[in-house]
């Protein structure tokens, strides 16, 4: 492994010092990226940053090797996708050209000997590694969207790929992935966290052919499955594989045309989530690495657990993506129709792809749980493989069973945003009800399944769990609290009961509103010291003072209407003295119509001046 950091050390010291050297040339040459309305950066950045990762590639593995078997091919056709991608930033090619150049590439790099697995269908195979690379390809290039992510990303892939060779004993492909994580690592030390240097797509493209080449295997060291060859690849690379399916399922759905570019990939929505452009790029970095430790741990232990790992994380990346999805990114009501007037459009105008969406994710979620309760009873005994055939078997039964029970129980007319103890209880009721119509129907084919009480036992609880977890994991992402601007209001909650937790969510929710909740002030003793989603309780109206000064406090939202007279002089008194604003949280029910005369003191708003406090507001 030594040998192997060496070459990582040499290339990236290569890469470092050709992007040093290419970035002082642009910009001596003015060969600049300008600020646009559509891109993230607000300065002139420089260009051809792919320049120096192709040629610290080129330098290394025409040094170090290695140059034996099918690895100079791919040196060969590198340099003529790099060729390609410098066209591109040149002249700017159409797809269709692009798109010709990478299959033609993907073919030349399966004859050169980069297969997925030799034991599948020579035509399969071929296909497969075809739609692989032009795939992977296209994949890094779209994730080059933001500072650091496309190069982070790619590198952490090569790290676990460069693990795996190791591992195996493959001292070529080792070789060539330590060149490349140097070319890559040289590079991202000028892109990330702040850019002075853009890869364009001759870095992109290059990046992500290599990639994907560097995952094709001859299949030796995997089994004959299709699914084990495709697994540790897709888990490896999950991001740039969930970012390309994400923005082209979203725009499908919302009538945007696939091919055309904008700001809603999945870093693009959670930086309008609220977190900077830095936080996002590592959230989805630390996605890599979650996913990549996961293919790597169970590399050799077997795809029993593997396979489990594996439908958790693609069940996560699904959660994740719904909700990125509820995100805005573009102007409200602007949806885009470039088709001609009349057009059949099914997905865009289907009212109920929401609810449908959900179906599906529960629908991987009752397989996860049912797998999951063969694999704690069975795994790892000699019965294993027959329970495994049983478990195919039986899945189709079961997973229409839950999903009719948990329709019978009215999930589904719910919001599924929202998990309450009604959801909760009609997920038990519905998989309950379930699993017994499954068995039954199953008892009547003859299957004795349903003689086995310890399997189901773990089905039912598993069922339970996973899908109120898949609920109550898309509800605390919602939940979590947003980063507001320097200028929001800092403000104390009078009350930490039902109208506290109601004027947080309102404040959270509400980004108008120009303010952020730092504290509870509650007057009962034994909730001091506790914290309310997050937000702790800092005491009671004798510890105002203090809290406002610790924390900086511009306002006070009451949230109560409990306040004695004179615990509300009081609060008036202090608010005053502090020379901080006093609001309340008022909610009405008023009448609504062009003929209703609604009286004046019916109207309302969220937030409100409390009485009797003008001198503090």
């Amino acid at each position: 492994m030594g040998t192997y950091l060496i070459i990582v050390l040499a290339s990236f010291v290569l890469a470092a010092a050709g992007t040093w050297s290419v970035r002082a040339i642009s910009y001596r040459r003015g060969w600049l990226a300008m600020p646009r309305a559509d891109r993230a950066h607000k300065t002139p950045t420089a260009l051809f940053g792919g320049v120096a990762i192709f040629a610290a590639l080129a330098v290394g593995m025409l040094t170090v090797g290695p140059l034996t078997g099918p690895f100079p091919a791919l040196l060969a056709l590198a340099t003529g996708i790099f060729a390609l991608g410098l066209a591109d930033d040149l002249w700017d090619l159409r797809p269709q050209t692009k798109l010709v150049a990478q299959i033609a590439a993907g073919l030349l790099l399966y004859l050169a000997g980069f297969h997925f697995n030799d034991a599948l269908p020579r035509l399969l195979d071929l296909a497969i590694v075809v739609f692989w690379v032009v795939g992977i390809t296209n994949a890094m290039n779209l994730l080059d969207n933001m500072n650091g992510l496309c190069a982070g990303t790619a590198a952490i892939a090569v790290a676990f790929r460069l693990l795996f060779f190791v591992k195996d004993g493959n001292a070529d492909g080792a070789t060539a992935s330590a060149v490349f994580l140097g070319a890559i690592l040289g590079f991202l030390v000028f892109n990330f966290p702040r850019a002075s240097i853009f890869m364009g797509d001759a870095g992109s493209l290059v990046v992500g052919f290599v990639l994907a080449a560097l995952n094709l295997t001859n299949g030796e060291s995997y089994s004959k499955g299709l699914f084990s060859v495709l697994f540790f690849p897709v888990v490896a690379l999950a991001i740039p594989i969930f970012d390309t399916a994400f923005v082209s399922v979203v725009r499908t759905l919302s009538g945007r045309s696939v091919s055309v570019g904008g700001r809603d990939h999945a870093s693009h929505r959670l930086v309008a989530v609220g977190l900077s452009e830095t936080a996002a790029v590592l959230v989805l970095h630390g996605i890599s690495i979650a996913s990549g430790a996961i293919a790597f741990v169970f590399y050799q232990v077997g795809f029993s657990y593997a396979w489990f790992l594996g439908a958790l994380l693609v069940l996560t990346l699904v959660l994740f993506g719904i909700f990125l999805a509820q995100i805005k990114v573009y102007p409200e009501d602007q949806v885009p129709r470039d088709a001609a007037p009349g057009r059949f459009d099914l997905i865009t105008n289907f009212t109920y792809k929401r609810t449908v969406l959900w179906v599906l994710v529960d629908t991987l979620t009752i397989l996860v749980a049912w797998y999951a309760a063969f694999l704690v009873n069975y795994g790892q005994t000699a019965v294993w493989p027959l329970e495994v055939a049983r478990f195919t078997e039986t899945l189709p039964f079961v997973i229409i069973g839950v999903l009719v029970g948990l329709y019978v129980r009215g999930l589904y007319r719910t919001d599924w945003q929202h998990l309450s103890l009604h959801e909760l209880r009609a997920i038990l009721s519905g998989s309950s009800l379930g699993l017994a119509i499954a068995l039954i129907v199953l008892a009547l084919a003859g299957d004795d399944v349903a003689t086995r009480w310890r399997l189901l036992i773990i089905a039912l609880g598993a069922n339970v769990l996973l899908l109120s977890g898949t609920r109550l994991f898309v509800r605390t992402l919602a939940d979590l609290p947003r980063p507001r601007s320097v200028a929001a209001e800092r403000v104390l909650i009078y009350g930490a009961g039902r109208g506290g937790e109601l004027a947080l969510r309102e404040l959270r929710s509400n980004p108008q509103l120009g303010k952020i909740a730092v504290g509870f002030i509650d007057d009962d003793p034994v909730r001091r010291g506790m914290t309310l989603h997050g937000v702790p309780v800092l005491g009671s109206l004798g510890h105002l003072e203090s809290a406002i000064r610790d924390h900086e406090v511009q306002a006070i939202v009451v949230s109560t209407r409990k306040l004695a007279p004179a615990r509300e002089e009081r609060l008036i008194a202090l608010t005053r003295e502090a020379g901080i604003r006093l609001y309340r949280l008022d909610i009405a029910i008023v009448p609504l119509g062009p003929d209703v005369a609604m009286p004046a003191n019916q109207v309302t708003a969220a937030l409100r001046p409390a009485p009797r406090s003008d001198s503090a507001v």
